[in-house]
């Protein structure tokens, strides 16, 4: 396959590394200051033996060349909003049959606001992976053993069903578990839902151990759980294993988990302050703006979350 992947970051890479070490064409659409760039792409899979793939001169470019088969969406969730250039690059090249799948979350209203802003149907998906950039360039990540890359399968329309069922073979051939499943939007926008104030926490506190320490924010961060996850349950339904995860989330079960997680899996404890620190605070700030906006819609107010959101403004202003 062509394949096309928006954005190079750690998920772009993940799926960008594993098609083409399996002989597929992969190029990378980047902006154009870094299009020159002729560094190499390689990744690490932890629960793999250290498995390495290595994309040596990566394509990078700044449009989406004619010929893609399919196009993987991973940019960083604040570039999905209005007036970004992402629609602007979905709507100028590539073949006009090939699916958008996006594996960036998002939230509801979000994958028609894109399709308008593209004019192309979009697929929405959720990432099966997770992995975060090391201090030597390499991405190290997970592919969990119950997590599976889901793709919408009605949301391309009929004559891009056969291209994302063959998108789904393939990255579960690249060793990338995938299948189809109904309704993805509405999975994706619970379980973004439900998570989002711990990764809001985590970028307030600078860490884990930041939010443990502080009462004010280990309080927002629990109380912000409980109206979120009822939001969620109003959008849709989050996928089980979350929705688990945040009711055993509590003041008591919270300190010694992280420990024992800290012990057992130091490792993982970097990725997820990694993957949701401070450095993705603009994401963060549109994720919870995007939150609050769904919870009026459905007429339901989040006092807790606007607290929580309030934190991380002033870390933030604090430097």
């Amino acid at each position: 396959m062509h394949v096309t992947v928006v954005g190079a970051g750690v998920l772009g890479r993940i799926y960008g590394a594993r098609l083409a070490a399996d002989g597929d064409e992969v190029a990378f659409v980047v902006r154009p200051g870094r299009s020159g760039e002729t560094s190499p792409f390689f990744i690490e899979q932890v629960n793999g033996g250290d498995r390495r793939e290595v994309i040596e001169r990566p394509i990078r470019l700044t449009e989406i060349p004619e010929g893609t088969d399919a196009i993987l969406v991973t940019v960083r969730f604040n570039e999905l909003q209005e007036g970004s250039d992402l629609g602007r690059i979905l709507r100028g090249g590539g073949s006009r049959r090939a699916p958008v799948v996006v594996l960036t979350p998002m939230l509801t209203g979000q994958p028609e606001a894109l399709a308008e802003a593209s004019g192309r149907p979009i697929v929405p998906a959720m990432p099966g992976v997770a992995g975060y950039l090391n201090e030597r360039g390499a991405v190290r990540y997970w592919i969990p053993t119950a997590t599976t890359t889901l793709l919408d399968e009605d949301a391309g329309g009929p004559e891009r069903q056969a291209a994302v069922s063959a998108l789904g073979r393939r990255l579960t051939q690249v060793g990338l578990p995938a299948r189809l499943e109904k309704d993805v939007a509405r999975l994706n926008a619970a379980t973004t839902i439900t998570f989002f104030p711990l990764i809001a926490a985590i970028d307030a506190g600078a860490g884990i151990d930041g939010v443990l320490e502080n009462k004010e924010l280990l309080g927002a961060v629990l109380e912000a759980a409980k109206e979120s996850g009822a939001l969620a349950r109003k959008v849709g339904k989050p996928v089980t294993w979350g929705s688990l995860l945040m009711k055993f989330a509590g003041p008591i079960t919270l300190k010694p988990g992280i420990a024992l997680a800290k012990r057992l899996f130091p490792e993982s404890v970097r990725f997820v302050e990694s993957h949701f620190g401070p450095k993705l605070h603009e994401q963060h700030i549109a994720m919870g703006e995007a939150i609050l906006a769904i919870g009026r819609a459905n007429e339901m107010g989040m006092p807790a979350l606007e607290r929580l959101l309030s934190i991380v403004r002033r870390r933030q202003a604090a430097g």
